[in-house]
Order: C-alpha cells, then structure tokens, then sequence
C-alpha cells in the first residue's frame, strides 16, 4: 500500500508505515473478512471524516514465488504486528 500523494495537502492524512506490505497469507484470512486495514495519522488539529469509496491509499500488486522447502508450521491468522507470532 502507499499513501495517495495528495493526503497530506488536501487530507491532513499520512500512512504511518510510509509503505504497507501486506503478506501472501492475508488473502483468505477469516480475522480479516477479506479487507485490507491501513493505518493513516493525521497530522493536523482538525478532525478528519472520510466518505465511503473514498481514496486514501493505493496498491500495487506484485507476484511472489515460495522457495523449495519453505514449509509452514501453522497457520497464522493475525493482521498488524503478527509475523513472527
């Protein structure tokens, strides 16, 4: 995910990651429900309301391959903060 150029001009809005990269494992997740969560500061002192359907972040979708013998041992089913958990 990246942040949409214009946020911090027109918004007051910033992602706080600068970039969010959203693991292959994420798809499919049912504590996800199937959304992608960013997290956004905002940087100013007025409240901020954003409107459904609104722009805030962009995506870019890359391909990734699994290396030979990188077998999992579990299944995680967390979002922020749990890789590695």
């Amino acid at each position: 995910l990246y942040d949409r150029s214009s946020n911090p001009r027109k918004k007051g809005l910033v992602l706080i990651n600068s970039v969010g990269v959203i693991d292959g494992d994420y798809y499919g997740n049912p504590g996800n429900e199937g959304h992608i969560f960013a997290q956004m500061r905002n940087i100013t002192d007025q409240e901020v309301v954003l409107e459904v359907g609104e722009r805030v972040v962009q995506a870019v979708f890359a391909p990734f391959l699994i290396a030979d013998g990188d077998e999992a041992d579990g299944v995680r089913t967390g979002g922020f903060g749990s890789t590695g958990h």
